[in-house]
């Protein structure tokens, strides 16, 4: 007897009867998901009274106009999300819009641990991609002692945290996701390891509560390690570009944290934050940092506050780079600040028309003085007229990017990634 086509056709018909009503609540979605399997949800508005319960082996997927949302002045306790997953593995979220109301419920305070659209803790193997999250007073997705987790092709504004925050996790891959920061950074890790964020494209909402770094890399317990940061483009972040922050049992280790062919534009457009820059060293060792551009960005391209020895920077180039004009910083205006001595290795880049000079407190080798946008450099980028650009990285007119707008470019960077680790490192 042949079961076979049996099977298949058994699979069809599940896939055809899954999708649950759009007047369902988290109630029968959560029936749904308790069965395992893909779990749909057609176009419409989902108002929750309690968290969608996520369980091992689903997929919950929606389509365009299918959203999730929270009702005005909700009471909800802190830390529960809307989408809550604890302990379960081979988890997808897919295509769908979170509105965590975060006008209708603004007596709850930002950044405090309430709302947060996916909250996982102790989870494995999770996808989330392709959806949209927006007006949040809390994080994107939140996700905690966890490992292999994608988080890909979203779109991310108006939160009231990070898009992505990383705890003490492992195998994380943050890729092709627009984000404009609001309150705190884009994507954000924490005392985890084997981290890779790549063609992104990270702006701010420019105002007070625009947040501040796009990218975050925090280490208290010395496990941070394998970090690569690479073909993103960062720009007019309300804070810094990069922030690297070590303290604790952070601060004595080497966590060799890469950051290559991303630009940095008009970086740290904030009043109100002093040590804005396009990258800020509080404590990390052995940082890699080549093949960027930084322009125009505000007090330092890259400002060491603390740690910072054994640092490379090369091949790299900092133009344009100006004073922060509403709070003064001991060597604002210099592309390059070392505060503290740690002796960085400063070698084959591209200074151009920095405000107050190449580099403060630190010295360099084997520089190039040309203006970049006439003359060929080490980098790999070049200026077309309008906009940077290298083969790693899509073109995209700066200033005022589209909430639309990603970066679609893998397979080569991963093949220059591991070229350019053989022979020059």
């Amino acid at each position: 007897m042949k079961t076979f086509p049996v099977v298949i056709l058994s699979i069809i018909l599940f896939m055809l009867l899954s999708p649950i009503a759009g007047a369902a609540n988290q109630t029968d979605i959560n029936q749904e998901l308790q069965q395992g399997g893909i779990i749909h949800l057609p176009a419409g508005n989902y108002t929750l009274t309690d968290s969608i319960i996520l369980q091992s082996n689903t997929i919950l997927e929606g389509e365009p106009g299918t959203v999730i949302t929270i009702p005005d002045h909700a009471g909800w306790p802190a830390w529960k999300p809307l989408i809550s997953g604890n302990g379960v593995q081979n988890v997808t979220i897919q295509n769908v819009e979170i509105n965590a109301n975060s006008n209708g419920n603004s007596e709850t305070p930002h950044g405090a641990g309430y709302y947060n659209c996916i909250y996982m803790i102790d989870c494995d193997n999770v996808q989330v991609y392709n959806c949209t999250f927006h007006d949040d007073l809390g994080d994107g997705l939140r996700i905690k002692r966890s490992k292999n987790i994608e988080f890909y092709n979203n779109l991310v504004y108006r939160l009231g945290h990070e898009g992505f925050f990383g705890i003490e996790s492992q195998y994380i891959e943050c890729f092709n996701n627009r984000i404009t920061t609001r309150t705190n950074s884009g994507l954000r890790i924490w005392n985890s390891a084997n981290v890779r964020f790549h063609d992104n494209v990270i702006d701010a909402q420019l105002d007070a509560g625009g947040g501040d770094p796009g990218i975050q890399i925090e280490d208290s317990k010395g496990t941070v390690s394998n970090v690569e940061i690479y073909n993103n483009v960062l720009n007019r972040t309300w804070g810094k570009g990069v922030w690297l922050v070590a303290y604790d049992a952070g601060v004595s280790n080497t966590q060799k944290v890469l950051i290559h062919h991303n630009l940095f534009y008009e970086i740290g457009q904030s009043y109100n934050i002093p040590s804005t820059g396009g990258i800020v060293n509080d404590g990390f060792q052995g940082t890699q940092i080549y093949n960027n551009v930084f322009d125009g960005v505000k007090n330092n391209a890259f400002r060491n506050q603390a740690g910072g020895q054994g640092t490379l920077i090369k091949d790299n180039i900092f133009t344009t780079t100006v004073q922060h004009t509403a709070i003064y910083q001991t060597g604002t205006g210099y592309a390059i600040a070392d505060l503290v001595g740690a002796n960085l290795s400063v070698t084959n880049n591209t200074f151009y028309n920095n405000e107050k000079g190449d580099a403060y407190q630190t010295s360099f080798s084997n520089v190039d003085f040309r203006d970049p946008e006439t003359h060929q450099t080490s980098s790999g980028w070049t200026w077309t007229g309008s906009t940077w650009t290298c083969k790693f990285v899509k073109p995209m007119e700066l200033g005022s990017i589209p909430l639309t707008t990603t970066i679609r470019l893998r397979l080569m960077s991963i093949i220059y990634r591991v070229y350019y680790i053989t022979n020059y490192f």
